[in-house]
């Protein structure tokens, strides 16, 4: 499929809220890749497949991810089956099932960069588990799954222990039922200079068993040589509270580099803003000349909004 011709289906937020229930949110919400203009959805999707399969141009095939995904789980003679394929500002991939759990390849490096394991949501009601010892638990397999993970300078920027519901159909009943679901979730930012960079690792441990629910590991070049920007702190927050207006109670704010599609990095002030009940708000600015760059609801902005979003 060539890459000229692939386009990118806008879904509207309401509609991945409604496709996002307990534990599953964490696999991600793919943006579909369309063969051309014009083509409904369903047809989209078959043709997406038909032409992964067929006339991929991907320097990864459809196989060698396949293969990848056996040897990510240390199992040959897994069978996954590809099931879409779609976008993120950071790439394009394939999307691959097997069993209860779901897989997503990057189409140009091959690596699986994203897993869930449905069945590892099972028998996780209570908290067995104490943080140091999930936390233990995560590292040992985002050592073991991210290559260089141990020698990378990481900040942990989510460390905490979450309750959602796995909802399931209950044909005895029929009715849908749920049952609970609680994981401590880790995100680890590679950073430089003070600056968060694109690259992380996030892992997701049941609190009873301390099985790993969900795995996310991207690894991407710095391609931003200036890491400071000309755009202090102060004006980023006025234009921050420009864009949203009224008055706020505090503010505060970080420097990192995200990615735009498709593999756009930048350099942006990420500011903070607390209005006076307690509202919270996220404005993005470049730090280089100031614009305003979209908020943490913007998904074409990795990972700020992947990271508000799935966690």
């Amino acid at each position: 499929m060539k890459r000229s011709r692939l386009v990118c289906i806008v879904v509207a937020a309401i509609c991945l809220l409604a496709s996002l229930q307990g534990v599953a949110a964490m696999s991600l919400k793919l943006e579909p890749l369309s063969p051309g203009q014009g083509v409904t959805t369903a047809s989209v999707a078959s043709a997406s497949l038909a032409s992964a399969s067929a006339n991929d141009n991907y320097p990864v095939s459809v196989d060698q991810a396949k293969n990848n995904i056996r040897v990510f789980m240390g199992d040959l003679s897994l069978e996954p089956v590809l099931t879409t394929t779609g976008s993120l500002p950071i790439g394009n991939y394939y999307y691959f099932t097997a069993g209860n759990s779901s897989f997503e390849v990057n189409q140009n490096s091959g690596a699986v960069e994203f897993a869930h394991f449905g069945d590892n949501t099972q028998n996780a009601e209570d908290i067995v588990l104490t943080s140091n010892q999930a936390y233990a638990d995560a590292t040992t397999y985002a050592g073991a799954k991210f290559a260089d993970f141990s020698t990378r300078n990481w900040k942990l920027v989510v460390d905490r222990v979450d309750t959602q519901y796995e909802y399931y159909f209950n044909p005895s009943t029929g009715n849908w039922d749920y049952y609970t679901v609680i994981a401590y979730n880790f995100v680890f930012r590679e950073q430089k200079d003070n600056v968060l960079l694109p690259s992380l690792v996030h892992v997701s441990v049941n609190a009873k068993t301390g099985s790993v629910i969900d795995y996310w590991g991207v690894d991407r070049l710095l391609t931003v040589s200036d890491l400071q920007g000309s755009v202090p702190l102060s004006d980023a927050v006025k234009t921050a509270e420009n864009y949203f207006g009224g008055d706020f109670a505090s503010t505060e704010g970080h420097r990192e580099v995200i990615i735009q599609p498709q593999n756009f990095e930048r350099l942006v002030w990420v500011v903070s803003l607390t209005g006076n009940h307690g509202d919270m708000y996220t404005a993005i600015v470049d730090a280089n000349d100031g614009t305003f760059v979209g908020t943490h609801w913007d998904n074409d902005i990795w990972p700020v909004y992947w990271l508000r979003y799935y966690l």
